[in-house]
């Protein structure tokens, strides 16, 4: 029995060796299975009436091209933003006007703060190289990851095409059971199709969240005038998927264009308290009523209980804690019923495996 086990956890342990070895690969493998529970929903649909096949090419058409529609209005957007940060400012004007704004932002600091910044440190071309060399490390590192620009524009091209032969090869839950003990299957069949289900619902809620998280954005910031609110809008709502990098990509971006401009408020210090408390306020309407709303209930848990394990998830891991308690705390409210709850519940000298059997068993008798 151990020398079974053991080769077992062999296998495991070299088959992820292996996933990690062909990431520039499995990476894009990984993704397109995340879309492919997005779509599936949709898919189990329209297969009925036009065959998987047709129905995974209909899902594949959906993904190349509607970001590219959503995405087509933003490129004036960015153009806009892009004039407002002085990225390439030859001429140094825009430089010198956010110098200003930098020296009113200090000025308008409590006194006992101020003094401990000296006016060197408000120097808007350093600030400038500081972001654009976290930028240049995210960019390496993301390269370093796939194996360069090659492996990324490989991982972009085979997105699709993994997306396709998932759905239209689905139910994959079934593939991998023949390959296990059969001593398993029973575990197996009450485990891992809830799991599956309950990462698909949550997928399916947050890229709703984050729809409207992006129109909210939207409007908001075109009320304010901020410039470019419509690929701001786009933006946060797209980042708000992306883990840990992305809200607080989400926040510079944002904190960067109230500073610059602000609309209505002038940028400089008004127009970056604006920018926080509009992103701040977001983040409270994503957290406490959104994700509670439409993702909690789909779930099966109560508003409640969704806040309070956003509140531990984020007091336990920081953002990314925020952002998979609640699929974490589902997960394990099925883990928790098949192998917790029938060992407390055991009398003693009766085995957890003897009494998860029991349980069935009366199941299956009350369903029948």
């Amino acid at each position: 029995m151990i020398r079974v086990t053991a080769i077992r956890l062999g296998v495991v342990v070299a088959a992820c060796w292996l996933l990690w070895i062909l990431r520039p690969v499995t990476a894009p493998l990984l993704g397109a299975y995340l879309l492919m529970l997005v779509f599936a929903p949709l898919h189990r649909r329209w297969r009925i009436r036009l065959g998987s096949s047709v129905a995974a090419v209909v899902c594949v058409g959906l993904l190349l091209m509607v970001p590219p529609l959503l995405a087509l209005p933003a490129v004036w957007d960015f153009q806009n933003l892009l004039n407002e940060i002085p990225f390439n400012d030859t001429g140094g004007g825009m430089t010198k006007l956010l110098d200003t704004k930098m020296m009113e932002v200090r000025n308008a600091l409590p006194s006992f703060i101020r003094e401990d910044l000296a006016a060197e440190e408000f120097d808007t071309s350093k600030v400038l190289v500081a972001v654009q060399g976290y930028l240049f490390a995210a960019g390496q590192a993301m390269r370093s990851f796939f194996g360069g620009i090659f492996g990324i524009l490989s991982g972009l091209l085979l997105l699709p095409i993994f997306l396709y032969f998932l759905l239209e090869g689905g139910p994959w839950l079934a593939r991998i059971r023949a390959e296990l003990p059969a001593t398993w299957y029973p575990a197996f069949d009450r485990i891992l199709p809830k799991i599956e289900e309950i990462m698909s619902l949550y997928l399916v809620s947050r890229t709703k969240v984050a729809t409207y998280k992006g129109i909210i954005t939207f409007l908001l910031l075109l009320l304010l005038g901020f410039p470019g609110s419509y690929a701001l809008g786009l933006s946060l709502g797209a980042l708000s998927l992306l883990p840990v990098l992305g809200p607080l990509l989400g926040f510079f971006l944002l904190a960067l264009v109230g500073f610059a401009d602000g609309g209505i408020t002038g940028g400089g210090f008004a127009g970056l308290l604006a920018a926080s408390v509009i992103y701040a306020a977001l983040e409270i309407l994503e957290g406490y009523v959104l994700i509670p709303r439409m993702v909690g209930r789909g779930l099966g848990l109560s508003d409640f209980a969704v806040i309070l394990t956003v509140l531990a998830g984020g007091a336990f891991m920081g953002i990314f804690g925020l952002v998979i308690a609640v699929p974490m705390v589902a997960i394990g409210r099925v883990l928790y019923a098949e192998f917790v709850r029938p060992w407390m519940k055991s009398e003693p000298g009766t085995t957890a495996v003897t009494a998860a059997v029991e349980q069935s068993e009366g199941s299956d008798c009350a369903a029948s």
